[in-house]
Parts: C-alpha cells; structure tokens; sequence
C-alpha cells in the first residue's frame, strides 16, 4: 500500500508550485512580501521568494520565484539531503592503522600506516567527534596486544582515499586561507584547520603577537603582519595560503582592548598533521618511534603486506549532516560533496561529485532551471539558485523515504550555529526548521514550517545588498515569523 507522502511525490511531476494559483493578498505573509517589495531598501536588491503548502500547493507568497541568486549556505541542504539519499544515515566513514613487517622482542621491524577513509570528524573539535586522544589510546591498546614497544620504521599517512587534493577554483583567494575555506582530505584532522592565539600591542598600531596555535603544522612558516587596532574594531584578521606552500601570512588588525583574539586558518597538511600527533602520543604511551614521517599522496601497490591493528568509525552520516546544517560547516559539507561523487562516480573530483549531484536530482525529478552547483557548501561565488528550484528540491525531500533523518538535520531557533539568537521573541519560532545562508551582499534561508495549516515549504533569497545586515535581518525574521504563525 503507497502512503500520502507517496503518492504525492509520484504525482508532482512538474515543478512543485506549477499546480498552483498566484497568491491572493488574503495571507499576511503575501502581504508583507508585497509591501517588503516595494520598501526603499528592496528597490536596490535582488530578492527571489516562494512559500507553498506542501499537501495543497498553495501558494503562500512569492516573489521572482524564477530568478535565480547566490545561495550562499543554504547550498548545503543540497548536499546534506542527497549524501543522506544517496549513502543512508547509517553511513561511517573508517581511519585504519595497518602495519608491515614482522614483531619480534617487542620491536615491529616495519612501517605503520594510518588510512583514511574520509572521515571529516577525524581530530574534529566538534561535539559529535570522539575525541582524537581516546582513538590514539585504542590504537595504542591494539599495537601493545600485538607485541608492540617499538617501531623501527616508518609512520606512513595514506591520504588517497579522495584522490589528488582539490580546492575549487572557484574560491576566492581571500577565502581559502581561511578555516571556512579549509579543502577536503581523505585523512584529515582537526578539520583541516588551525586556531592561532594572536594578542594585541599596547596602544593602536603596534605589531601584534602570535603567541600559539593548534594543531601544530610540521614545516610550516607563518608570516605575522597583524597589527593592533582601535578600541570595539573587531576582529579584522585574515589568513592567506596556498595548497603549495607552507607559508601562512596573517594580516589585519585586533582591537587593543582585548587579551587575545583567535584566527583560524586551513591547513593544506592534514595528513601529515596527524602522523605528527599519532607519534608523539606513541612516544608519551612509551613505545618508541625511530623512523621518519611520510605521506602517501597517491595510491601505491604495497610492498609488503599489511595487517589491520585497529581502526576507528566516524559518527553516523546522520549525526555529520546535523552538524553540517546546524553550524554551517564549509568543511564537512565539503567531504559529504566528494563522497557522493565517490559512491556513485567511483571518482571524488569536484566534475565527478557535481555530475553525481545533478544524476540524482534528475532522478528525483528536480528541474535544474534556475541551478547552478560549483561546490557542497556554498563558498563559492558561481553557485546560483532560485526560491523556485529550491522549494522544488525539498519537496522531493518532503516526499522521500530520507526526509525524516532530513529534518533532523535542520536548525531550530535556539539551536547551536547560526539559529542560536534567531526570532526571539516569536511565540512560535520551534515551528521553523531550515539553514541559513549568509556570505557579502548575500542573506538567504531555505527549509520548512510546521503549523496547523499543515507543512509549509519555503526559500528567501536576498543578494546585491550594500546595507548592513542589521538592516536586512529584521526585515527577513518578519517574513519567517509570518510564515511560523500562519
């Protein structure tokens, strides 16, 4: 027997608001966006706005629902909903320790070798993570039940599981030194990025201090240009690399008035990040290292063969997708993006992961019009979406078997991230569950709203704004207060 949720996703063979009548002025959400229209500030703007009933198709509001816009992070649902469908809920990335050779008077004459298999959790600081220091103490526990005190060979990283790493040349340079611009790996840690502890001069214009960061990074050179800035200037810091270099320049300013402040930066050297810290626990757990550190950048026939020490599991793929949404990860997203591509493409490149994407909203029956998908998190500036493409894919979602372990990835007002100070005062703000987008110029939100109307879907997109975001905000949280207290 097919259920209602069914049969609706069979018979919406056409874009989702296509069944449905222009809105009336008798809803205060149609209203409002019709008076937001034509304020001042909209005249200069970019708005792209659709909401409709998931079971009647009403339209609740629209606006150039055609018009296709930057979606900043709201990307991201796309990505967390089709790695869900795709690869299931259940889905654990594994980072393995192997070793070669042969043990003998507590000595391993060979090599160990730390796989990765993707997992962006590795190291992470995130809730969901196990702690990296309780996996060394499991591998450590491993290596001692096999005779292991010592290991006169190497500490291998095998970093092949995606392939070459990639950063979209899409990105701008300005970004990708930057934590949310951190590229994935196929053995990351510490998602791929670094917190630098910076403390300013005396007075406006001294030199600030690097005084520390974490992870450490192996042959790294870090230029400090960062100077101090007047009294409430923020937190002006920014962080420049390349995948081809070791250097890290910091420029900007810090307030005066502050004891430190944080810069977080990408590490383009996970994989060897992690071996620095895997032998520095072997050597604090008293087995002794004598060899060198190596990565493995591309996939190598073993010289000899290998035994399976112990490996560890990633949280589920459901728990990753949570954190994803809720924090507006760049980096996990990221990961799940070239994991499609892997499980369907048997090839994690960006032409192949992006291919996958758009095979699988062809056979959900998305119209990719309005649509454009140049990475998974929405950091780059040649993603386009429109409210109507948008709304059109969480139907899908809504009518699909994942759209339960889907809405739980989704934020709430009050959650961790990004929702954490959204619609305080709304009676009914628990209604919303969506993601934000937000990026220069950009504020965009994308998701659902549970009421006693019944579901309503919905996507605001609002680009090519020179306000501040205090002055766009307010004028969003009443369109999705509206929506809340239909």
């Amino acid at each position: 027997m097919y259920n209602i949720r069914w049969f609706l996703g069979w018979l919406l063979l056409c874009p989702a608001a296509a069944f449905a009548q222009a809105p009336g002025n008798n809803n205060a959400v149609a209203s409002y966006v019709e008076a937001l229209s034509n304020e001042e500030i909209c005249r200069h703007v970019s708005m792209s706005i659709l909401a409709i009933n998931a079971a009647t198709q009403e339209v609740i509001a629209s606006y150039h629902p055609q018009t296709a816009l930057l979606p900043a992070s709201t990307l991201k649902l796309v990505t967390t909903g089709l790695s869900l469908l795709s690869l299931g809920s259940d889905y654990r990335y594994r980072t393995s320790l192997y070793y070669d050779g042969t043990i003998a008077d507590s000595t391993l004459s060979g090599n160990l070798y730390v796989a990765g298999g993707g997992d962006p959790t590795f190291g992470s600081p995130d809730s969901i993570a196990t702690p990296v220091d309780e996996v060394f103490t499991d591998w450590v526990a491993a290596l001692k039940a096999n005779g292991v005190n010592r290991v006169a060979g190497d500490i291998i990283a095998d970093d092949t599981f995606f392939g070459a790493a990639e950063t979209p040349d899409s990105w701008m340079w300005g970004d990708i030194g930057n934590y949310y611009g951190a590229r994935p790996s196929g053995l990351s840690f510490h998602e791929n990025a670094y917190r630098a502890v910076l403390t300013p001069g005396l007075q406006e214009g001294d030199k600030a201090a690097l005084r520390s960061y974490y992870p450490y990074i192996p042959g790294a050179e870090f230029v400090n240009e960062v100077t101090t800035g007047a009294p409430g200037s923020g937190n002006q810091a920014m962080i420049y690399n390349s995948p081809f270099s070791v250097r890290q320049r910091l420029t900007g300013t810090i307030p005066v008035n502050r004891d430190s402040t944080i810069a977080e930066g990408s590490n383009n050297s996970s994989a060897y990040t992690c071996i620095y810290y895997f032998s520095e626990f072997l050597r604090r757990q008293g087995i002794r290292f004598d060899g060198a550190l190596r990565v493995v950048s591309a996939p190598e026939i073993p010289s000899a063969p290998r035994t399976l020490a112990a490996s560890h599991l990633s949280p589920p793929l459901k728990e990753i997708a949570s954190a994803t949404n809720k924090t507006s990860n760049n980096f996990f997203a990221e990961t799940l993006l070239k994991t499609i591509g892997l499980q369907r493409k048997q090839n994690a490149s960006y032409d192949s992961s992006l291919t996958a994407v758009h095979d699988l909203l062809d056979s959900m029956q998305v119209p990719a019009s309005g649509f454009r998908m140049a990475d998974g998190s929405g950091l780059s500036r040649r993603n386009y979406a429109s409210a109507q493409f948008m709304v059109d894919y969480l139907m899908r979602m809504y009518n699909s078997a994942a759209y339960k372990d889907f809405s739980y990835t989704l934020a709430t007002p009050g959650d961790r991230g990004t929702f954490s100070t959204l619609l305080r005062s709304s009676p009914h703000k628990k209604r919303l569950h969506a993601k934000s987008g937000s990026m220069g110029g950009v504020r965009c939100y994308a998701g659902y709203v549970e009421n006693p109307r019944g579901t309503i879907i919905f996507a605001i997109f609002i680009n090519n704004f020179n306000y501040k975001i205090s002055d766009i905000q307010p004028k969003i949280e009443k369109f999705l207060a509206l929506l809340a207290g239909l």
